[in-house]
């Protein structure tokens, strides 16, 4: 039986602070589901919520957090100090998943879907060890690829559009092209729908219905809503994911389909993970826990306030879309066991959305994953993003499993009465 998350009020412990990627230009991406990108990106700047933390001093800065024996705190100028939400036991897991792998660059991020806190905040590299984790975790140094298929599925439901709507296609796994916008009977010999399109990460039958049902300013609306153009609010300086949305035609097939032009922070790929699992409404990013002056006196900050940016209908007909990623989509195998077909995580729905992208010069293969679980009772959204090397290749859809894992194990433990979900 599922159980609502547990509050935790634990103080943050062995969080590693590591590595960047410079932030990522659009030209020399392969996508394994899509094909190179086009020049600059643009950031659009439209906010649809307020900041949580204009006056300064509610802001932390990154530099400053210390670790300690009861677990990681802002030690601030004033002389106060700011403890973190991070759950110490779910901190080391994650931490110790991250560096298992030789992967040149690794991140993730568990927020807890009902207050909005984050759980675990993890970063490492291989490659550039000295690097902070702020600018791996809380900046947008990937492209989106096909997590951007999100906005678009969410723009395509608020429209109107089923998910069981069907379209007849030719091709689309690994580009668009200009035959995949109309319908040309003696070639489209396949039909599926748009549930299996996202599912699958279809780019051509995604960037039919884009085509045919949206327009540059409804998806741009519904990125911007769903936090692009902005930078988060956030208890420590985060950088905006951008999105520039052609304003037709091919171009903006493409990038609706998460071929170009978009990039997005782990961070803000658990925020819109989030944001789906609450029915549209954003979560209250937290992670200051509370504030003990010099004097002893404790205040808990204001967090973000929650906001409803998507209807809530199309949040749950995507969220519900989502599940097909992890039983029969581009997740599949991490998953379920490649042997019997039997789920990794039994009893436990998940809803997520893979991407994936190479960049050729210096050669990085990016590897997504965002998504929430339980998926009919969401307790936690996550986000996994891996820049891979040319000699070492691991999924994030098989780290974010594992990561899931550790979570649910990690509540079971807290409580071994907990009836097997």
């Amino acid at each position: 039986m599922l159980r609502q998350l547990k509050v935790r009020r634990h103080v943050a412990t062995s969080l590693c602070l590591l590595t960047v990627v410079a932030l990522v230009a659009a030209r020399g991406f392969h996508d394994r589901r899509a094909e190179a990108a086009p020049p600059a990106l643009i950031q659009s700047a439209a906010p649809h919520f307020e900041r949580a933390f204009e006056n300064s001093n509610h802001r932390s800065n990154w530099s400053h957090v210390k670790k300690e024996a009861s677990g990681y705190v802002d030690v601030r100028a004033d002389g106060s100090r700011a403890e973190l939400t991070l759950d110490p036991t779910l901190q080391a897991r994650v931490d110790k998943l991250l560096r298992a792998y030789p992967t040149p660059y690794a991140a993730a991020v568990v927020l807890s879907v009902e207050d909005g806190r984050v759980l675990a905040m993890a970063a490492h590299s291989t490659r550039e060890p000295d690097k902070s984790v702020v600018d791996l975790v809380m900046k947008p140094w990937a492209p989106a690829a096909s997590i951007f298929k999100l906005v678009t599925a969410t723009a395509l439901v608020e429209r109107g559009v089923s998910p069981d709507t069907r379209v007849c296609y030719h091709d689309g796994v690994h580009s668009v092209e200009e035959s995949n916008l109309r319908s040309i009977p003696r070639i489209d010999r396949t039909c599926n729908s748009f549930a299996y399109a996202l599912a699958k990460s279809q780019n051509a039958i995604i960037a039919r219905l884009a085509h045919d049902h949206l327009s540059q300013g409804v998806l741009e609306r519904v990125a911007h809503a769903l936090g692009f153009g902005t930078a988060l609010p956030f208890a420590f300086p985060t950088e905006a994911s951008t999105a520039h949305v052609p304003e037709g035609g091919l171009p903006f097939a493409r990038t609706a389909a998460g071929f170009w032009n978009t990039t997005l922070s782990p961070l803000h790929g658990a925020y819109l993970a989030a944001t789906l699992a609450r029915g549209g409404v954003t979560p209250p990013l937290r992670l200051i826990d509370r504030v003990i002056d010099r004097q002893g006196n404790t205040t808990r900050p204001a967090a973000a306030p929650e906001r409803r940016v998507v209807e809530e209908a199309a949040a749950r007909a995507v969220g519900r879309m989502m599940v097909g990623t992890t039983e029969y989509g581009t997740a599949r195998l991490g998953f379920r066991d490649k042997r019997t077909n039997r789920p990794l995580l039994p009893g436990i729905a998940v809803a997520g959305k893979t991407g994936s992208l190479d960049r050729h010069d210096p050669y990085v293969a990016y590897s997504w994953f965002v998504g929430f679980a339980p998926a009919d009772r969401p307790e936690v959204a996550v986000a996994v993003l891996l820049g891979n090397g040319a000699d070492w290749h691991v999924k994030a859809h098989q780290v974010a499993r594992e990561v899931l894992s550790d979570y649910f194990e990690g509540e079971r433990e807290t409580n071994p009465h907990m009836a097997a979900r």
